[in-house]
Order: structure tokens, then sequence, then C-alpha cells
């Protein structure tokens, strides 16, 4: 099973079936003995750094604590804020910073080892501007001498921070899990072709938006691959204040969106639209023919 580190962002393939509004929900994790997990024992790590293991009980330490609702969707989410607090020693000084962690169990998938895997985003806020999500698999592993349940990293599919390549969508068919993620103008054109081919190191496409809450486009994948991007209606749609590059790949994508009716790109579609973008925008902006 490929792993697969993105900045990147999800879409539509085949229009799979989307859940009903009344079936959103936020599956509930129980340890061992039938107790809710806390998100906060996602904080804990009882493994080590490449191996992480999470624990499912006695997840509030003295430093960490519990202080409430998060402000994440939690018609999504099991979500808390916690304080976390510091002890600087050559001070004598105490201090704390506030944030939220959630999490959401997609459901069971199957590796290619054929054992099966829960599929969980994670959405974490340590207290700076930065909202990181990540979609992860990990095992449920109980030992029945002790009579507890921890959950064992498996792998790591996606992570990434608000609009460069954070948590859209989730959801799992026959066993397989297919995930969106969003992704800014520039990131979307690395989704295809050479990541480092010249025209993505020019002066024209530096200048197209790649912020953290320049949210432009989504992606979607399965474990297995990259398989389309969509193009919301609610993207962040460049202006005046933005680079002509930037423009010019708007109006070549609003005249698809709205025009030609077609808010997505398969994987070998797209490959073809950025080609187009980059000849059209780029390529011409930068002076060439």
């Amino acid at each position: 099973m490929k792993q697969i580190f993105v900045f990147l962002f999800a879409a539509w393939l085949f229009s799979p079936v989307l859940v009903a509004a009344e079936d959103i929900h936020k599956p509930q994790l129980y340890d061992y003995h039938g107790t809710p997990v806390d998100p906060l024992c996602f904080l804990n790590n009882i493994g080590t750094e490449d191996a992480p293991i999470y624990p499912t009980r006695f997840c509030q330490y003295e430093e960490i604590v519990n202080v409430g609702q998060s402000g994440v969707d939690e018609s999504k989410f099991v979500a808390v804020s916690y304080e976390e607090s510091y002890y600087d020693p050559e001070t004598e000084e105490s201090f704390s910073s506030y944030g939220f962690i959630g999490y959401r169990a997609i459901g069971m998938v199957k590796g290619d080892d054929g054992n099966e895997y829960m599929a969980l985003v994670l959405i974490e806020n340590g207290g700076g501007s930065g909202t990181f999500s990540s979609i992860m698999l990990v095992e449920p592993v109980r030992d029945e001498a002790e009579k507890t349940l921890n959950f064992h990293h498996i792998e790591t599919l996606a992570v990434g921070d608000r609009c460069m390549g954070g948590y859209k969508d989730a959801w799992v068919e026959s066993g397989e899990l297919y995930f969106r993620v969003h992704t800014t103008m520039i990131d979307m054109l690395g989704l295809v072709g050479e990541p480092d081919r010249d025209i993505l190191s020019s002066e024209a496409a530096r200048w197209l938006p790649g912020c953290a809450s320049c949210c432009y486009a989504e992606v979607e994948y399965s474990t297995e691959e990259f398989r389309g991007v969509f193009f919301p209606e609610d993207r962040m749609k460049p202006d005046e204040n933005n680079s002509e590059a930037a423009r010019c790949i708007e109006d070549l994508v609003d005249l698809n969106v709205t025009q030609a009716k077609q808010d997505y790109f398969g994987a070998e579609d797209f490959g073809f639209f950025v080609r187009e973008l980059e000849h059209v925008c780029l390529d011409r902006v930068e002076g060439q023919e």
C-alpha cells in the first residue's frame, strides 16, 4: 500500500455515493472496557517516534487536561479543547497553552497484508495558527492479560494544514478507503507530471496563491492512487490583487465549471487540463510560445 504524504486535495471520480445528511455522525471509539476513548489519548504516544502507539485509558495527565468544547465540528468529530502546562526550572515560572484535538473513526479497511485496520482522521491545533489534520491507518490491539486496548499506528496516508493538504472528507466503500484533502492553486499543479519541472519554478508560478487559507480545489485519493480533482463553488477565486497568471487559471477553471458544467476531472483528464493551464497561463506570462 502506497504511503501518500500529501499537501494535495480531493475530488470526485465516477460520482461516488454521498453520505446522506442524517447519516453524518461521529463514530465513537471505545476502549477494552467499553468506555469512550478520550481524544486526548491521541496526544499520548506510548510507543516510539517511528511506531506510535496510542493508549485508550487514563489519557489526562497533570500537565494536559480537558477544558471543554473544542470548536471543531462536533457533529462529525469527537473533540475537546485542552490546556497544557509547562514549567521552566531555570526561571521557576509556569505557563500554559491551549489547543484542541479531535478524531473521527471512518471504518475498517483491508491492507495489502490482508489484515483489517481502522481508518482514522485526527485534527489538532496546538495553540498556534495552524490546524493540522492527518488520515491514518491504525491497528486496534487488545492485551487480554492487562485488559487494555491500544491503537498501533500502521500508516499515514495524508497530512496537512488547512488548505495545504488538510482533511476535507473520507469514507469507506467495499473495504476501500477514499478521502479528499484541500489544495491551493500552486500545489494543484504539482499533482501531475514531474514535480520539479521548470515551469513550476518560474516567476509566473511563484505568484500563484499557496497560503494555508487559499483553498482552491479538493483532491481525491484512495489508499492506492490519486483519483481526481474537484473545483467547489466556494473556492478562493483570485481577484485584481492576484497575479495575471492566477486570474488566467481561474478564468479557464470557471469556463469549465460554469459553462461546460465540469467541476470534476479524473486523474487522466486533469493531467491534460494542467498542461493547458500551464501553456496558456504560465508559459505565455513567461514570454514563451
